[in-house]
């Protein structure tokens, strides 16, 4: 066989070699990330089998070149080999933390030095020189590649100590967002407006890093709510406690927790702690938070103030005060005097009950009564629509109507003590007109004949609330009960019997 087809056959066996390699190695994740590599070394090969054929000037060079690169190739492709074993078949399945980086850097060394060894075999170079040349060198690009190098070497210490992770949401200095990219030189973050920030590595090794995200998903936040020295502290944790509890966003545990942070100069202080997993939108949560509390201390009656400067003028502050009131109270008494129930009442009787009535706003999403709570209060609506909801046997809660201003709701537990049978919540922005008990008490031990009017009405609206349910049907809600029952339950609850 004629030494010109020996060295095309082994060429084409070599071809052959590639291609397969290159086929087989799109199915395996072992092959897949060095297959060019491979494909390079048979390329390198099938040049070594065809100059050693060859004679011409500058082969010994070439060919020495062609060998360098072959054996660097085969360490690299080796290096990736081994990287894939390590990594993925041993370190990862079994859960162990080992920074990527170092790879990296032993990978690179490991090429730098046989790099220096075919120097030394194949052009007997002298590193001696070699050496000495770099040593100079290296000084010069440390001096002017100082802060690159200290981000590096930061970089290092930061994936071998682990301090963050992508992922994360970490505090760098005044920067603050979640971690996704973690490279030699610089550390990304996410912000809450969408930007990303890059940190060099050695200003993150300087700064004090705070993550969010360990030990536990979930991090305290801080309200500070001023309200009036008039008001127990008691009282106002009590009412902020419920309030915040239902906020979105805010986890039911830990619970939280209200203290008397300092006695300021107009008003006393407290520190609302709540605890949130959603890091991303605290400034969603915060606002949440702090909205429930203004509508939930307004209802109670309890004052925000702000900072204010007393005059000797009060008459103009009282008077505005007292029309505000007289506003309050006609807007009570048109709405109460537009109720069913209350026909039987005379103007006068209506005027008693808008004195001692109360005006509370809700927000999107509060319960103005819960289903099942002992009820004393009757609402009527302002402003705004509320959704009505009851759940039964333990499913899921079922939307039996939507009121909206002018409507009313709760005077079976006004007048009779029933418990609520459906919860109540604000679809929005809601102004109601609250009587309660105590207000009627006095009505029905003055008119002996307002009980039997009031019985008449409930038994109406009985029998109303039965024909609604029966075009729905709702079979629970389908029986009527007669102004008798009604008359007894009045007079039970309020104390008239005998």
């Amino acid at each position: 066989m004629s030494p010109a087809l020996l060295t095309a056959l082994e060429v084409a066996g070599v071809a052959v070699l590639v291609g397969a390699v290159l086929r087989f190695s799109r199915r395996s994740r072992l092959l897949a990330h060095v297959r060019f590599a491979l494909a390079a070394l048979g390329l390198l090969a099938a040049f070594l089998l065809v100059e050693a054929r060859l004679s011409h000037p500058g082969k010994e060079a070439l060919s020495k070149a062609a060998l360098a690169a072959l054996l660097l190739v085969a360490v690299h492709v080796l290096l990736q080999l081994a990287d894939h074993v390590v990594w993925e078949r041993f370190l990862k399945p079994r859960n162990i933390s080992v920074p990527r980086l170092l790879f990296d850097v032993f990978n690179a060394v490991v090429l730098v030095g046989v790099g220096l060894a075919l120097l030394k075999v194949l052009y007997s170079f002298n590193l001696t020189g070699l050496l000495v040349t770099s040593t100079v060198l290296s000084a010069i690009l440390g001096l002017s590649l100082q802060d690159v190098l200290t981000s590096l070497m930061a970089g290092i210490a930061l994936q071998i100590e682990n301090p963050v992770a992508p992922k994360e949401w970490v505090r760098v200095g005044d920067k603050e967002g979640e971690v996704v990219q973690m490279n030699w030189r610089t550390i990304t973050l996410r912000s809450r407006d969408g930007h990303h920030v890059v940190l060099p590595n050695s200003r993150v090794a300087r700064e004090d890093v705070l993550n969010l995200s360990r030990p536990g998903p979930a991090v305290m936040l801080h309200a500070k709510v001023g309200v009036a020295y008039a008001h127990a502290p008691g009282e106002v944790k009590a009412v902020l406690v419920e309030a915040v509890s239902g906020a979105a966003g805010v986890t039911d545990a830990p619970p939280v927790e209200v203290l008397v942070a300092q006695f300021a100069d107009s008003a006393v202080e407290y520190d609302v702690r709540f605890w949130t997993r959603d890091l991303a939108n605290v400034p969603a949560v915060r606002d949440a938070a702090l909205s429930r509390a203004w509508y939930a201390l307004r209802r109670a009656g309890f004052a925000i103030p702000f900072p204010q400067r007393e005059v000797a003028l009060r008459q103009v502050a009282e008077t505005r005060a007292e029309e505000r009131l007289e506003k309050r109270r006609a807007d009570a008494f048109e709405a109460l005097r537009q109720v069913a129930t209350f026909r039987a009442l005379s103007d006068e009787q209506v005027r008693d009950l808008a004195r001692h009535a109360r005006l509370e706003r809700y927000t999107a999403g509060e319960a103005l009564v819960r289903q099942g709570d002992a009820g004393r209060s009757l609402f009527v609506v302002l402003a705004g629509d509320v959704r009505v909801a009851r759940t039964e046997g333990g499913g899921p809660a079922r939307e039996l109507a939507r009121l909206g201003p002018g409507s009313f709701f709760g005077e079976m537990s006004l007048l009779t003590g029933e418990p609520r049978s459906a919860t109540v919540a604000a679809l929005g922005e809601v102004d109601v007109v609250v009587v309660e008990k105590e207000a009627f008490a006095s009505l029905l031990h003055l008119d002996g004949q307002l009980a039997t009017a009031l019985s008449e009405a409930l038994e109406a609206r009985s029998r109303d609330r039965a024909r609604l349910a029966a075009a729905s049907d709702v079979a629970q809600a389908a029986s009527v009960t007669d102004s008798g029952t009604f008359f007894l339950r009045i007079q039970r609850f309020f104390g008239l019997e005998g």
